[in-house]
């Protein structure tokens, strides 16, 4: 549990789409879904604006970024903790990684509250092109 004013990604997984299950590879340029487990403390989610996910497919093997996939919208104030899981999907085409590449899945999470805001980041677990 972040503290009260904070926001949080608590967890981040590269899935097949559509599913909750972990890769372990994924064909060169196929889509997939990236899932963001969120939470923001109560106090700071009393004052909640908006939020943006920004999640990054890297290739550790040849350190380069694959794609890069944002996700916003706008959130609700309300007096208790905020507990949420963003999916996010990285469309196919991709494509500029060769088989056996470890690709690893990055995100930033950042709460918007009036003037003031919160950052946070995860990494997955990696998985290889196949």
């Amino acid at each position: 549990m972040p503290s009260d004013f904070d926001a949080n990604v608590k967890l981040l997984d590269a899935v097949d789409s559509g599913t909750f299950f972990t890769i372990d590879d994924v064909s060169n340029g196929a889509a997939f879904d990236v899932i963001a487990n969120v939470e923001i403390g109560r106090d700071l989610n009393q004052n909640v604006d908006s939020f943006d996910l920004r999640v990054g497919i890297v290739n550790l093997t040849q350190s380069k970024s694959v794609t890069i996939v944002d996700d916003s919208g706008a959130l609700v104030p309300v007096a208790t903790p905020f507990f949420d899981q963003r999916r996010v999907t990285i469309p196919a085409g991709w494509g500029n990684a060769a088989v056996g590449d470890v690709l690893q899945a990055r995100a930033s999470y950042k709460v918007t509250a009036g003037a003031n805001f919160d950052f946070s980041s995860a990494v997955s677990n990696t998985f290889v092109v196949s």
